[in-house]
Formats: structure tokens, C-alpha cells, sequence
């Protein structure tokens, strides 16, 4: 039975595709005011054709819910094997990656979003969060904007994938693309007089946090034949490549981006001067624990309420410190980093996001940075746009065509800012040779 309710659910989706490609064709019949008889006899003809259509649509439909009803009352029955449990339904994040999901919807309907969310409640159910998402869905040119409540989950996806989301930054809604928000940046002392002496006054400075959002897009070619079937597998491989190319230029704006050609300013370039610990290039036990200190006291020394501060730094940096050895040859730091994750008291993130090849081509950075202060200011979550017969220069800077190559052209865009509520929050230790 489930050979066969598959085969009616593709002749169905079959007969769909016949109804919209007649629908337009009478559409632009019926624009025609005087019609010759040669396009009456058509419009004639197209009437009775798509009235036999939708007729033997319908018998399949009819078909279709008989089969629904049957498999509905069987499964009502059904007992476990003694000694086997029942089977628990897969969660929704269990049961199918959500991007891919969202995305194959999208393919199979030809960027429809009332046909994905039918699609997608035909193969994973009208409960499942892909169906729901579809159904509060906008669609434009072939894409959907997906809905809030889909998109915190498309965030939780991303947090894996980088360090800065995952080390719980404050997340701000930016729904206009725009915001400004205010902060203090200096305060009032009181000073001691004699009885009766005039009291000098004073007042709190004050500044701005201004968020604009900066448009990051990733195109990724997917091939149809993976699109063709609802394996959760293959939805995998679609959610990967989206939410990695995504996720990785992200982590690396919010890391190290500079401010210009619409990139974020990140850690790095908020950095302020006093903030950047030079690390000795004939650098020793000593000088390690030094410049690691010096980091910590940058910020304390600023008054940052270190709530959240995290260790950002490449994988090379991680091993080092593991392997790093006193006198005694006693393991200095591994201890910690391995039993706690965290060095010098603090949690430790690695990305290869910070580069290993600064200056003459061996130095790295460390970052210290208080998250607790880290703000991203989230404009547009996630939007998905589809093509099956657009062009695209691929990474070796040929131009292919996906109609002819048999692709589906997938469009992500988000939109979104990355500020410290106080640019002391993070200090950087430049220069360093640690191998």
C-alpha cells in the first residue's frame, strides 16, 4: 500500500503541474478580447481538457484519502511485539533537517509556497514545523522569507557552526533594519567640600550604538536529484551547504571584519588600542602567562562586569597550550582546558576563522571578549529564494547555467549588525608566534 499511495502522490503532483501550465494558458486566452476562431477553438479545447484534468484529479484525491483512511485505522490498531516498546516519534529536528526541508518544499512546488506547504504536509506531516513554517510563508520571485517562528530554529542550526553565536551574545530583533540605542559613556563624581562651600555640578556623558543591517547572501547549486526525494539524508546535504556558507562568513565578519565594502565591524577592528597586548616573538613559559594575564587586565582594568568572557583563538594556539610544560615538566595548562574547558577560568572557543599567517606569515591573534557585551542585531533571519534556469559563476570563474546543468540555484540572504555595548569589552594578543 505504500508502493502505491507513493505512485498516486506522483501522479497527482504530475496532473498539478498540467493544471498550473493550463490555468496560464487560459489566462492569456481569456486577455484576449476579440479572440479569431482559431483561438476560440483552442480556448475551446483547453476548457475541455483542464475540466478532464481536474475531474481525474479528483478521483485520485478520493483515492488517496480511502488509502489515508485505511493506513490511519490500521495504525490505530497496531500492538508492539511483547517485549519491544513502542516507537516514539522522531522530533521534528530529529525527523528532517529543517533548511533542506524547507528548501526541497520549495523545488518540488517550483517556488509555490502554497504547493510547498502541501508537499511538505504530504511527506513529513501537517504537524511537522516545515508544514507550518510554509503555510505563514510570503512568497516573491520564487522565494520565501521564512516565518519567526521557523527562524529561531534556523539560528539554533547556525550556532554550531561558529563561535560568536554560540558563546551567547545578546540577540536583538532589528525588524525595521535600522535602530539606535543609547549609552552612557561617562558618569558623575562626588567631591568633598567644607560646610557651607559651594558644590560644583556635573553631568553623565552620553553616546549611540547605531545598528544598520549588512546584506549577507550565499549562492549554492544543488543538484535535482537530490532534490527529487524526500529522504531526510538528502535534505542534509542541502542544510549544510546553506547554513555553512552562511555560518562561516558570519563567524568571520563578526571576528575580524573591518567596517568597509558592507561588512560588519567585528572584535578585532572594535579593539581599542590600549586593548592590544603585543606577544614577545622569543616567547617563554613566562611570557605566555604573562600576555594571557595582560589580556584579563585590560578588561578589568576597564571595569567590564566579565560575565561572559570567552577565549577566541585558532587551533593551533589550543595545542600549543596543551602541550606547554613547566621546569618540572609538569603540563602547565592542560588540566583545565581538558577537564573544564576553559583557560585561566574562562570557557575557550577555536576557529580557524582567525588566521594563523598575520604579518610574516606565522602569527595568529587571541581574543578575550566579554559577551555578555556582544550584541548582533538580527534584521532578517533567514529568506530563501529558488531558480532552475538562472546563470552562475562558480568558484573557478566559469559561468554555468543550472537549467543545463540540471540544478536548482538556492538563494539565502540575512540581514544583521554586530556592536559592543562597550568597545573595552574585548582585547586582542597581537603577534603571537606560539607553535
Amino acid at each position: 500500500m505504500a508502493v502505491k499511495m507513493a505512485d498516486l502522490l506522483a501522479k497527482r503532483a504530475q496532473m498539478t503541474d498540467k493544471i498550473k501550465a493550463f490555468a496560464e494558458k487560459m489566462k492569456d486566452l481569456a486577455a484576449v478580447e476579440k479572440k479569431t476562431d482559431e483561438q476560440k477553438a483552442e480556448f475551446k479545447a483547453a476548457d475541455v481538457e483542464f475540466t478532464a484534468i481536474e475531474a481525474e484529479r479528483k478521483a485520485l484525491d478520493d483515492e488517496i484519502a480511502v488509502i489515508k483512511r485505511v493506513e490511519a485505522a490500521a495504525a490505530s490498531g497496531a500492538q508492539p511485539v511483547e517485549g519491544q516498546s513502542p516507537t516514539v516519534p522522531a522530533s521534528p529536528k530529529e525527523k528532517v533537517y529543517l533548511i533542506g526541508a524547507f528548501v526541497k518544499a520549495l523545488h518540488h512546488a517550483q517556488g509555490n509556497v502554497m504547493l510547498a506547504a502541501q508537499w511538505a504536509e504530504k511527506n513529513y506531516g501537517e504537524n511537522h514545523i516545515v508544514t507550518k513554517a510554509l503555510s505563514t510563508s510570503t512568497a516573491a520571485s520564487g522565494g520565501a522569507l521564512v516565518p519567526e517562528d521557523f527562524a529561531n530554529q534556523v539560528v539554533e542550526l547556525l550556532r554550531p557552526a561558529t563561535v560568536v553565536r554560540s558563546s551567547e551574545p545578546i540577540i536583538i530583533p532589528m525588524p525595521r533594519g535600522t535602530m539606535r540605542m543609547g549609552k552612557q559613556t561617562g558618569g558623575v563624581t562626588g567631591t568633598y567640600g567644607a560646610e557651607g562651600a559651594k558644590m560644583g555640578t556635573q553631568q553623565p556623558t552620553v553616546g549611540n550604538i547605531v545598528a544598520t543591517f549588512k546584506k549577507l547572501t550565499v549562492l549554492v547549486p544543488v543538484s535535482n536529484d537530490f532534490l527529487r526525494y524526500a529522504s531526510p539524508a538528502t535534505d542534509g546535504l542541502v542544510q549544510n551547504d546553506v547554513v555553512q556558507g552562511l555560518a562561516r562568513t558570519e563567524d568571520l565578519a563578526f571576528i575580524r571584519g573591518d567596517g568597509t565594502v558592507d561588512w560588519p565591524l567585528g572584535l578585532r577592528n572594535i579593539c581599542l588600542a590600549g586593548n592590544l597586548v603585543p606577544s614577545n616573538a622569543t616567547f617563554t613559559l613566562t611570557t605566555v602567562d604573562q600576555e594571557l594575564g595582560n589580556a584579563i587586565l585590560a578588561l578589568e582594568n576597564a571595569n567590564v562586569p566579565m560575565i561572559r568572557p570567552t577565549w577566541f583563538f585558532a587551533p593551533r594556539i589550543k595545542q600549543f597550550l596543551l602541550t606547554l610544560k613547566n621546569s618540572n615538566g609538569f603540563y602547565v595548562y592542560r588540566d583545565e582546558m581538558v577537564n573544564n574547558g576553559t583557560l585561566r577560568g574562562y570557557p575557550l572557543k577555536t576557529t580557524t576563522q582567525i588566521p594563523t599567517t598575520l604579518t610574516d606569515g606565522t602569527q595568529t591573534e587571541i581574543y578575550l571578549t566579554d559577551m555578555s557585551q556582544a550584541l548582533i542585531f538580527d534584521a532578517l533571519a533567514l529568506s530563501l529564494g529558488m531558480s532552475q534556469d538562472g546563470s552562475y559563476t562558480d568558484a573557478g570563474g566559469n559561468q554555468r547555467n543550472a537549467f543545463e546543468r540540471d540544478e536548482t540555484l538556492i538563494r539565502a540572504i540575512a540581514e544583521h549588525d554586530f556592536h559592543l555595548r562597550h568597545d573595552e569589552a574585548v582585547s586582542v594578543i597581537t603577534g603571537v608566534k606560539w607553535a
